[in-house]
């Protein structure tokens, strides 16, 4: 069973009147119904083909170790998106490099950023700033539905760190 971007939207919103500490099990159970979204919207846009679905998983594989050393290597807010930077401009620039971002990497930096600092503000600051460029980056390149799920992830990470 799928759930709607509606569905997922209004859990967000209804998340806006509720405390972390008190509703940890119903900001879980929010954020599982954005990723069960996300999968489904991801599923929709994967390449049919053969030839352009292994051109994208071959420049994912690279993205991947892109996105590792800025986490492995730079410990410091400021080096990790001067460092990721480029990736999402060229994805504007390169389509092919920004759907094999956007499709294959995107969870796997937002699980990162999630605990990548032992600060949850500077945390914060950078799940804004790497869903941002994802959103920028989806709105040139995907369909709307696909930057409206980021959108409505961005605003529940929003609700999630105000509150911790």
């Amino acid at each position: 069973m799928n759930v709607s971007l509606e569905e997922t939207k209004a859990a967000v919103n209804n998340l806006k009147s509720k405390n972390f500490s008190d509703n940890k099990q119903l900001y879980d159970e929010t954020e599982a119904k954005i990723i069960k979204q996300k999968d489904y919207i991801r599923n929709k846009l994967m390449p049919d083909n053969k030839q352009e679905d292994e051109r994208i998983k071959e420049i994912a594989s690279k993205l991947s170790s892109h996105i590792r050393v800025a986490f492995d290597d730079f410990d410091n807010m400021d080096e990790v998106t001067n460092y990721l930077t480029p990736a999402f401009q060229r994805g504007k620039v390169d389509k092919a490099y920004g759907r094999a971002l956007l499709l294959m990497e995107e969870n796997t930096m937002i699980e990162q950023v999630k605990v990548h600092f032992d600060d949850s503000k500077t945390n914060a600051k950078l799940m804004d700033y790497i869903l941002t460029e994802l959103i920028e980056l989806s709105t040139e390149i995907m369909p709307n539905e696909y930057s409206e799920i980021l959108t409505i992830e961005r605003s529940y990470f929003e609700l999630l760190y105000s509150d911790n």
